[in-house]
């Protein structure tokens, strides 16, 4: 191996490390048993009931299949930890490590934040669409709702603590409690909404994304070019969705800061936008009006659901 690749590989090593460690106990405390199969020749009551002796004599295909849930599950957390590794030490944490355990008092929106806090609402952000990405995927591979929802929060919360404290041992940056704060409230927000459909009918959180002035494209990373949005669906009222015009439109309230890097000039804004609602038009014209109906259809939706495409004008306002 090159000699200058072994700090980066260490690196590497150690973070996806304690990342992962990070996940560990909370994937084996949420996990549970796997969803009991529809099998008929598994009498699921009567193994329910039979003396332990005469239970293991039963067929069964749940013990088989335990190993093999929690397989899937690892690697769907595994895979998620080492991604996120990966991107950190290519952006986050190229000066390296040390100088022991940092923190820091970042503040939240002020003017003189270091970001504005666009920062902030990217850690709610990421957080939240974790949650919504993630848990379809744990329910593809085998568990039961309620139990994906909550490995995607803990998977969630394991990798960006495991960041913000990969953050306090770093040089360039240190750990804040406001950013562990967002975490935290951003995975809540998608667990509120995964256990509540009447409400995720109505709400979206999203982010719009366009590449500030030199800064390449660097969506995760590129604070001056992103807007958060919170958008509320005409489709999700039973009144509107009956609207021929009106069931098509999005109302969203947003916030964006500029100029937050070395030489900008420093501004906040506050966006109203409308916007077209880009699921429903979907349903009504390859769908005949269903919605969720197809594994394509589904994907599709969780997009619009997390990213704001270019399909909304807005008013805005300027704070500073």
């Amino acid at each position: 191996m090159d000699h200058r690749l072994g700090p980066i590989a260490a690196r590497a090593s150690l973070c996806s490390v304690f990342i992962f460690a990070c996940l560990l106990a909370p994937q084996a405390a949420v996990a549970g048993p796997p969803d009991l199969p529809e099998d008929p020749d598994v009498d699921v009551a009567a193994m329910a009931a039979a003396p332990p002796g005469v239970a293991q004599d039963m067929p069964s295909r749940v013990s088989a299949s335990a190993p093999n849930l929690r397989l899937r599950n690892t690697l769907v957390v595994g895979s998620g930890a080492a991604l996120v590794t990966a991107y950190g030490l290519s952006k986050w944490w190229k000066t390296g490590f040390g100088g022991g355990f940092k923190t820091t008092n970042e503040g939240w929106f002020g003017r003189n934040t270091e970001f504005g806090g666009a920062d902030k609402l990217g850690h709610l952000y990421f957080n939240y669409g974790t949650v919504r990405l993630l848990t379809p995927l744990f329910v593809e591979a085998g568990n039961s709702h309620e139990a994906s929802v909550r490995l995607a929060a803990w998977t969630a919360l394991g990798i960006f603590t495991g960041v913000e404290v990969a953050d306090g041992f770093s040089r360039r940056w240190k750990f804040s409690a406001q950013d562990a704060a967002m975490n935290l409230a951003g995975a809540a927000l998608g667990v509120v909404l995964e256990t509540h459909p009447e409400l995720d009918t109505i709400f979206d959180f999203r982010v719009a994304y366009r590449p500030s002035k030199d800064s390449g494209f660097n969506p995760f990373g590129d604070y001056s070019g992103q807007k958060y949005l919170l958008v509320v669906k005409a489709d999700g009222f039973a009144r509107l969705r009956t609207k021929p015009l009106l069931r098509y439109l999005e109302f969203g309230l947003g916030y964006g800061a500029r100029g937050f890097d070395p030489g900008g000039e420093r501004r906040r804004d506050m966006y109203v936008g409308v916007s077209l609602n880009l699921s429903r038009l979907l349903a009504d014209g390859w769908y005949e009006g269903r919605m969720h109906s197809t594994p394509f259809q589904r994907g599709t939706d969780r997009l619009f659901e997390l990213v704001q495409f270019p399909s909304i004008g807005y008013a805005q306002r300027r704070l500073d």
